[in-house]
């Protein structure tokens, strides 16, 4: 079963289609995996001291996407609330990630596809935000 086949099946009340809210999910799980991976690859580098700030970034990043993701399964209208302040939390941790990578990639590969990553999984926050009703 694909995970929107299990949002519909949960039957629960959605504030955007199964499609996607699972897409967005997906996005915030791939971004906590890009910035745990870019973490273990900064740590390896050379220049580690260089790279403290990035190795920082990349693992708050990678806690709030996936608490993000987890809040985002249990998308109904009494924790809209609650979604709406993490899934800011999750745009601001992602844009800083972002920011901090891009800044390092074009000396490290790992920092670019995770800037990239932070970048998709902040556009899917914010899809998410404009989904949710007032």
């Amino acid at each position: 079963m694909t995970l929107p086949a299990v949002i519909t099946d949960a039957d629960v009340t959605l504030a955007t289609d199964a499609d996607t809210l699972a897409r967005c999910i997906d996005a915030f799980l791939a971004c906590a995996a890009a910035c745990t991976a870019c973490s273990s690859a900064c740590l390896a580098e050379e220049n580690v001291a260089d790279l403290r700030d990035c190795i920082a970034t990349d693992d708050v990043c990678a806690e709030v996407c996936t608490a993000t993701a987890r809040v985002a399964s249990r998308l109904e209208k009494g924790s809209w609330q609650v979604l709406r302040a993490q899934l800011e939390a999750c745009r601001v941790a992602c844009q800083a990630c972002a920011e901090e990578c891009r800044a390092h990639s074009e000396m490290h590969e790992h920092c670019a596809a995770c800037a990239t990553a932070c970048e998709r999984a902040e556009t899917a926050a914010r899809t998410l935000l404009d989904a949710i009703p007032a």
